[in-house]
């Protein structure tokens, strides 16, 4: 698959999610209280909370829900009744459902995802609470970051055109409900039948579209390096228990210890090779 393809992907879903994380490749599978690291112009797996004895409790989730983008109206799609012959198809049967899509535009995408549930920490100030003891002891690299929030989907379809003029043939199966097909009959259930110009075109079911991380904050590991020292792998900050004023500092204000961290950020640390 093109970079192009992967970047057109990952803005199309910010657009939708801004702030959030587009998890790749689409069929990887993200869980809250996953630890991960930067890894290129994104992150990978480095355990669990649960891994280095931090409780990882869920909040309440939210109701499902649906989304479709297709770039600013540059993506045109057609649908056909099971046992009617329909103009413009030429892979799906005249028995069979289907849809065809068109793209006008180079890069465009068609996004459609189904049964869309968001889950997260239930307390971030508990997270900021352990997070500030381990690193206090040296357990705890800040580079870290941990999966705070995730949005998982029951199907998904993507298709991303590699150049202007794509197109594609899906055939649509299993049973389609009543009244007229729409774009989310499209998710998890189209098979691929005829493509063109395309430079990504897939489906599945159980996935994580996106997630958002957060990590110790930048500014208050400043302050804390400016009056305690550098922390030291297996050393910590200093001997001694955690000065109250910091935990009740992770307690009462977890913002100021921890900070959600958007991908587009990231990728500018990155490319300038700025650590923490």
């Amino acid at each position: 698959m093109a970079k192009g393809s992967y970047e057109a992907y990952r803005k199309a879903l910010s657009d939708v999610y801004r702030g959030w994380w587009s998890a790749w490749p689409l069929t990887e599978r993200v869980e809250v209280g996953e630890v991960r690291k930067l890894h290129r112009t994104g992150s990978v797996p480095a355990g669990s909370l649960a891994d280095r004895g931090i409780e990882a409790k869920p909040g309440p989730g939210g109701a499902p829900g649906d989304i479709t983008y297709d770039a600013g109206g540059t993506v045109a799609v057609r649908f056909k009744a099971a046992g009617v012959a329909a103009q413009g198809f030429s892979s799906v049967a005249a028995a069979e459902a289907g849809a065809l899509v068109e793209f006008r535009d180079e890069r465009s995408a068609l996004i459609i995802y189904t049964g869309l549930e968001q889950a997260g920490l239930a307390d971030l100030a508990e997270l900021a609470d352990s997070l500030v003891r381990r690193l206090w002891r040296g357990d705890w690299d800040p580079d870290l970051l941990v999966v705070s929030d995730v949005i998982a989907a029951r199907a998904g379809t993507v298709l991303i055109a590699d150049r202007a003029g794509a197109s594609a043939e899906l055939r649509l199966e299993g049973a389609v409900g009543p009244g007229p097909l729409q774009l989310v009959d499209l998710a998890g259930r189209g098979a691929f039948s005829a493509s063109s110009r395309l430079g990504l075109n897939w489906t599945g079911t159980n996935l994580t579209p996106c997630y958002r991380v957060v990590r110790v904050r930048r500014t208050w590991l400043n302050r804390v390096r400016e009056e305690y020292g550098t922390p030291q792998p297996g050393r910590g900050l200093a001997t001694g228990p955690v000065p109250p004023l910091l935990l009740d500092e992770a307690r009462d204000e977890a913002g100021a210890v921890i900070e959600h961290v958007e991908q587009a950020g990231d990728l500018e640390h990155l490319e300038s090779g700025e650590r923490l």
